[in-house]
């Protein structure tokens, strides 16, 4: 059987920037009449920098923040899995996956004070230099059983998932305030220990069956996560760490779904074909922050909700070059753990962001007409409504005139209207081309009052373009880049165009088996991100650049029977898995 034997793939690769990165990793599959084996393994070591300037006004105070982050990670991450074929219907499989990091940031928070009216006479500069160490791991557990009759129509796929994620936090951060000559005025030390924990427990079932000439599906999904975070703030007073229970807290986030759907699709003649489903969501959570001193507790946050989600398309085939396909949808989504929760996360005392355990979900209704020609150029149309968009918002601090911070909130609502081109084409026999555009309106609409509105309107677009063409003697380049025109991020940030062009060379040796590949990103350097923000008193204006031009190596080699192939699948906590911090 041609279909059974061993393989590999060994990889390595290196990227150089101002900074570098590697990585080796290796796959392997093996599969007989009874089983598959198959799973991969990789180590990496990732080295990059983020600069970020920040000019803001706000309460009659000018703040020229400059913000200098890097990052050293060594990471490792596996995944290895094993298929048990009890007969041609019925399969057994076990797959574990995970990863350990551990991870330097050091950070330099640089803050230059003055007044409005006098903005080149510094009054004082805040600089914190932050030393933050953590340690990451994740690990996943899944057990699949798959039925699958093609004689009669019939499949059951059964997922059971747990997966548990940790993260050990340890900053240092002291923050120090100069006069204009340079001189020392006053510095506050602080230390913070933030670990967190995450069990995530899944259970998915699905189920599809032939029916009145068309397709049944029914299915449910039971999850749970809890969520557990420590956040320990500790003074240095007289040269001693005093832990400040005044700024210390726990956070326990619980959260259950209940999810059954039901979905059909069936043709109505030979060029219609219908589909429909329903999905229902139970969602029963608790965020309870723990306060260390009693008259800073809090009543805990619940959230009890039964959300509906119908879905329906329609696809028409004008003739066998032509077709058109109408489809509405509506869709729940969730906030990240580590948005909900409430601690800052702070680059100085002046400049941090902060979690909402009060965020609510939000809900999407979206609708889409598509057209096809020839079956490879695609247009569409669409119109997106979201109530409660979940984004990000950089305002003043209540507390004091000084701070300003990111936070997380609901806007009231999101409005889309868009359209979408992707288009293929064969220049010649050795040119190959795709180019994408994409354009939208965006209507962002929120009010908290107190003045804090938001009402932005921004029409933005991006033009994607590749090109492949096959050289003499085997080797292949390609060219490739973007340009994207103004936009906004999160509610109120509205950014300026950015363009990227990138280049590669690449060619197989041995039978095809070693592929070696050269490339370069970002020749350019334009890439990064300019832009401005107007918020309940605050006015910033802001760019950002990282390690985003580089020169790539990365070589591969195959070996083995290319036709061994191992089962692809889903698990059932990978949806959740992707709200945890990345």
């Amino acid at each position: 059987d041609k279909s059974h034997g061993a393989n590999g793939t060994v990889n390595a690769a290196h990227s150089q920037g101002q900074v570098g990165r590697s990585n080796i990793g290796f796959t392997g599959n093996y599969r007989n009449r009874n089983f598959n084996t198959y799973g991969n393994i990789g180590v990496g070591r990732r080295n990059g920098f983020n600069d970020i300037t920040f000019n803001s006004t706000q309460n009659g105070i000018r703040l020229q923040e400059t913000n200098q982050m890097k990052r050293a990670s060594d990471a490792l991450y596996y995944r290895i899995g094993t298929d048990y074929f009890i007969n041609k219907k019925h399969t057994i499989g076990f797959l574990i996956s995970g990863g350990i990091s551990d991870d330097s940031n050091p950070a330099i928070n640089q803050i230059k004070l003055s007044s409005i009216g006098t903005p080149n006479q510094i009054d004082s500069t805040l600089i914190a230099e932050n030393e933050t160490e953590s340690d990451r791991d994740r690990l996943s557990y899944n057990l699949n059983y798959r039925f699958d009759d093609r004689k009669s129509g019939q499949s059951l796929n059964i997922d059971l998932d747990y997966g548990t994620f940790g993260n050990e936090v340890e900053r240092f951060q002291p923050n120090r305030y100069f006069n204009e000559n340079g001189n020392l005025l006053t510095e506050n030390i602080s230390s913070f220990s933030t670990p967190s924990d995450i069990d995530i427990y899944t259970f998915k079932a699905d189920y599809e069956a032939e029916l009145l000439g068309g397709k049944l599906g029914i299915g449910t999904k039971l999850s749970q996560v809890i969520s557990d975070n420590t956040f320990l703030v500790s003074d240095e007073i007289n040269g001693e760490n005093v832990q400040n229970d005044a700024r210390s807290n726990t956070f326990k986030y619980d959260e259950k779904v209940y999810a059954g759907y039901v979905s059909f699709n069936r043709p109505i003649n030979e060029k219609l074909n219908f589909a429909a489903g329903l999905r229902a969501e139970q969602t029963d959570a608790t965020g309870n922050l723990q306060a260390f001193l009693v008259n800073l507790q809090e009543p805990p946050v619940e959230l009890n909700y039964l959300s509906w989600f119908p879905n329906a398309g329609l696809t028409y085939s004008v003739s066998p070059q032509h077709s058109l396909a109408l489809n509405y949808g509506r869709r729940i989504n969730r906030p990240d753990y580590n948005v909900l929760n409430p601690f800052n996360n702070q680059l100085s005392e002046l400049s941090y962001q902060k979690g909402n355990p009060f965020l609510s979900p939000e809900i999407v209704n979206n609708i889409e007409l598509g057209y096809t020609y020839k079956y490879r150029y695609n247009f569409k149309l669409a119109y997106s409504k979201t109530i409660d968009q979940i984004t990000r918002l950089i305002g003043p601090d209540d507390s004091d005139p000084r701070a300003n911070f990111i936070s997380w909130a609901n806007l009231a609502d999101q409005t889309i209207y868009s359209f979408n081109a992707s288009l293929p084409f064969a220049i010649t026999k050795k040119w190959n081309s795709f180019f994408n555009f994409s354009a939208s309106y965006i209507d962002n609409q929120a009010d908290y009052g107190d003045g804090a509105v938001v009402d932005v309107q921004v029409f933005s677009y991006t033009l994607y373009q590749q090109h492949t063409i096959n050289l003499p003697n085997k080797f292949v380049a390609e060219i490739s880049g973007y340009f994207a025109g103004p936009g906004v991020w999160g509610g109120v940030f509205e950014y300026e165009e950015s363009w990227s062009l990138n280049l590669g060379l690449q060619r197989r040796f041995l039978n095809d088996q070693l592929n070696i590949k050269l490339s370069a990103n970002d020749i350019f350097y334009e890439s990064g991100w300019d832009g401005f923000s107007e918020f309940n008193g605050l006015f910033s204006e802001g760019s950002g650049r990282w390690d985003s031009r580089n020169v790539n190596l990365s070589v591969s080699y195959n070996f083995g029977n290319q036709q061994v192939k191992s089962r692809k699948r889903k698990t059932g906590l990978e949806d959740e898995a992707e709200r945890v911090e990345k």
